[in-house]
């Protein structure tokens, strides 16, 4: 790949070795994830290729597992592609801030695609931290870090799907927990300032406080919408 004109720090080179030990943790908490809903989804009757279809195509924890409450239940395809939408509506914050941050790297178009296409809230947790510090990145990190992601996410949901479809017994273990553990260490890991301390602390504060008035897709994208403007203003005054 091409180096770009004042961004040599930004091209050095990562093993893929590197690049998998600094997304091991969220390998392992997408294959835990993915793995319970494999299970749910094969116990809930569905064939055992779609939650791997699901997990392939849609890759989107909060929105499959809301998907899979919704098809269990017999929603109409339209209420269940668009709560999927709703959900996840903070990844257009996310991916206008990647954009610019990514710019210096000079990203082909095809680069840019593979990037978007494994955007999440921890690779994006991750990245915008790596990159707003200097730290040296290049594509091949980047989409190397979310492949390694992805793949333990089809593979936890194969594994679930076919552990529910030849060893239901493992359904009565509780992993429920999973998502809620993974996100909770991501948080704690990026909160090393007092402003993204504070920022994270509006978020959570603005989420509960919406949970409490009443449950709806918009509360995650509204509590998102919150800390980011609350980051914002603080590094504007810094």
């Amino acid at each position: 790949m091409n180096e770009t004109s004042g961004s040599a720090p930004l091209m050095v080179d990562r093993q893929p070795s590197r690049t998998f030990a600094e997304a091991s943790p969220v390998v392992a908490g997408y294959f835990t994830v993915s793995f319970v809903f494999g299970l749910m989804a094969v116990n809930a009757g569905l064939p055992l290729w779609l939650p791997v279809a699901m997990c392939l195509f849609v890759y989107a924890g909060a929105s499959q597992f809301a998907a899979l409450a919704l098809i269990s239940s017999g929603a109409s395809l339209t209420t269940i592609v668009l709560t999927t939408f709703l959900i996840n509506a903070r990844h257009m914050l996310m991916s206008v801030y990647m954009a610019k941050a990514l710019r210096a790297l000079g990203l082909s178009r095809m680069e840019r695609w593979c990037y978007a296409g494994g955007l999440t809230d921890e690779s994006f947790a991750f990245h915008s931290v790596k990159l707003g510090t200097g730290a040296p990145v290049n594509v091949r990190y980047l989409i190397g870090f979310n492949l390694f992601c992805h793949t333990s996410w089809v593979i936890g949901g194969l594994l679930g799907a076919l552990c529910a479809q030849y060893a239901s017994h493992l359904i009565k273990y509780q992993l429920d927990y999973a998502l809620t553990a993974m996100m909770l260490y991501v948080l704690v890991s990026l909160c090393n300032t007092r402003n993204k301390l504070i920022a994270a602390m509006a978020a959570v504060v603005c989420m509960g406080a919406l949970s409490l008035v009443g449950s709806s897709p918009f509360n995650v994208f509204i509590a998102t919408f919150v800390g980011c403007g609350v980051g914002v203003c603080l590094t504007k005054r810094s």
